[in-house]
């Protein structure tokens, strides 16, 4: 049973290039409470190491892990991070079937780094989608993040109530973030360093920094 649409919406863009911040952000993001139920798409792993973020988690290679270990867990926490191989073919099949038992799961907290490389722009898996769509109605907190926001799924951003970007070195990436936090593409081209742009889309604030 769902757990209604009375959930507040927290569908979360976190948008930039390598080593604008977007780890960063994403840990301020997290540190505002506790959670107990978390599933992390990590494609650089060995690199980023969000294991870390949560004490007790697994890093798991196969959707049948994910699966046999949230089955194991029950109503009760799990930290998964699911390192996928860099096949496109074979990672757009497994982001499926994860996205898929996270929905099933409920109450989870779901973390996708990179997601233009199992999106496209015109494009996404079915558990993807289903999740962007219906997931709060689920409990699902959903955070997507990328590197190159004009390959992935472009339906991702319009269903988004958050959206972070930093600086963004290609004019076609920046024109798919800008219409969202409502700012034109040179703004988000003019980023430096650790300089950012963030809209809550629930109450039309925009923020710089």
């Amino acid at each position: 049973m769902s757990t209604g649409n009375s959930n507040a919406a927290k569908v979360v863009a976190i948008m930039g290039a390598t080593g604008c911040g977007k780890t960063t952000y994403l840990r301020k993001c997290l540190a505002a409470r506790a959670r107990k139920r978390t599933i992390i798409w990590s494609p650089k792993e060995p690199i980023d190491n969000y294991a870390a973020l949560f004490p007790g988690s697994v890093v798991l290679r196969t959707a049948a892990e994910v699966l046999a270990t949230v089955k194991a867990a029950g109503k009760g926490p799990f930290h998964i991070v699911y390192q996928p191989r860099l096949n496109r073919k074979v990672d757009e099949a497994q982001f499926n079937v994860v996205c898929k038992i996270a929905m099933a799961a409920r109450n989870v907290t779901f973390i996708a780094d990179e997601i233009h490389t199992v999106t496209k722009p015109s494009w996404a898996p079915d558990g993807w989608s289903e999740l962007v769509m219906m997931g709060r109605g689920y409990g699902t907190e959903l955070f997507g993040m990328s590197q190159r926001p004009a390959s992935m799924d472009k339906d991702f951003l319009g269903n988004c109530s958050e959206v972070w970007t930093g600086r963004l070195a290609y004019e076609e990436d920046a024109k798919a973030v800008a219409k969202t936090l409502r700012v034109t593409p040179a703004e988000i081209l003019d980023l430096t360093g650790f300089q950012f742009i963030h809209r809550n889309t629930l109450t039309g604030k925009t923020t710089k920094g």
